[in-house]
């Protein structure tokens, strides 16, 4: 076995998260200094406070929800996924 050495990221793109905020859902992310929430169904934008904190709920990063939406579309829907799983019922 033999170990790697870690590169360091060198990627500044902000990180995206699903969440939700006061019953609303809506994406988290750090653009700058403040998180940021977003909720797409109004457009509106609101920065997060240490009082919102109690309220937020973080559901899963964007980027591996959206990775393993476009396998599942790959390998023919979630339909097709579920009917062609293997049944293990005796």
């Amino acid at each position: 076995m033999r170990t790697l050495t870690q590169t360091p990221t060198t990627s500044k793109a902000p990180k995206a998260f699903y969440c939700t905020l006061h019953g609303l859902s809506g994406v988290i992310t750090r653009p700058a200094d403040d998180v940021l929430f977003v909720e797409p169904e109004s457009g509106g934008v609101v920065t997060i406070r240490a009082a919102d904190e109690p309220h937020l709920v973080v559901l899963g990063e964007v980027a591996a929800a959206q990775a393993q939406w476009i396998e599942d579309m790959a390998r023919g829907g979630n339909a097709k996924i579920a009917c062609t799983r293997l049944q293990e019922v005796a």
